[in-house]
């Protein structure tokens, strides 16, 4: 074997060792009400349990827009206001097209509002 051959050879393993390094180690599945309830910041997950209103919703992404989140309890923008109760800062709204990362924004829940009165 050349000299060549085994620097070869050596390259990739050295290339598996970074990537090894990269590897992000994500949870299984968080709790977004209880995190923010014992004061702790999320982490990057597989699945996220969502509370909005009175509805619990296990998601297995990282992120949503406030029009997907509505969706998880078959509402829509044009007839809900989406907010979204951070610890300390109380309720902000959330418009639909706005993105919400579980790992970076602080929720606790989710609250939606009829638009009209009568509705829900």
């Amino acid at each position: 074997m050349t000299e060549f051959e085994r620097r070869e050879i050596a390259e990739p393993k050295e290339e598996v060792a970074v990537l090894k390094k990269d590897v992000e180690v994500l949870e299984e599945l968080i709790d977004l009400e209880e995190q923010a309830k014992e004061g702790k910041q999320p982490k990057k997950a597989k699945r996220y349990r969502l509370r909005i209103d009175k509805e619990k919703k296990v998601v297995e992404v990282q992120e949503m827009t406030g029009t997907q989140i509505l969706g998880l309890v078959d509402k829509t923008p044009d007839k809900y206001l989406l907010s979204m109760k951070v610890p300390g800062e109380g309720f902000q709204p959330v418009s639909p097209e706005q993105t919400v990362v579980f790992h970076v924004h602080r929720v606790e829940r989710f609250q939606t509002l009829a638009l009209d009165p009568s509705e829900g």
